[in-house]
């Protein structure tokens, strides 16, 4: 059984190759990162203050690596439709 973090990795992973986070490419870049004070980090939405949520996933408890990996990608909104365009 994989945990929690390598589940994150193999998302973001699949992100990166993909060329972004899903439904995201016509949206700026407005995510930042948050100590949870156990270890982990959450991705929050900057004028919001809340917990992003790209589809199912609420993006908290991350690992660094992860936190840092997720929030590259949120804040390139470029990325996500990158492949489909000429």
């Amino acid at each position: 059984m994989k945990s929690k973090h390598e589940e994150h990795a193999f998302v973001i992973s699949e992100w990166e190759s993909e060329g972004g986070a899903p439904n995201r490419s016509e949206q700026l870049g407005q995510y930042g990162r948050r100590f949870d004070g156990d270890g982990t980090y959450s991705i929050y939405h900057l004028f919001a203050g809340k917990t992003a949520e790209i589809g199912t996933w609420k993006m908290e408890g991350l690992s660094p690596k992860n936190a840092a990996r997720a929030l590259r990608i949120l804040n390139t909104p470029k990325l996500a439709g990158s492949r489909l365009r000429p």
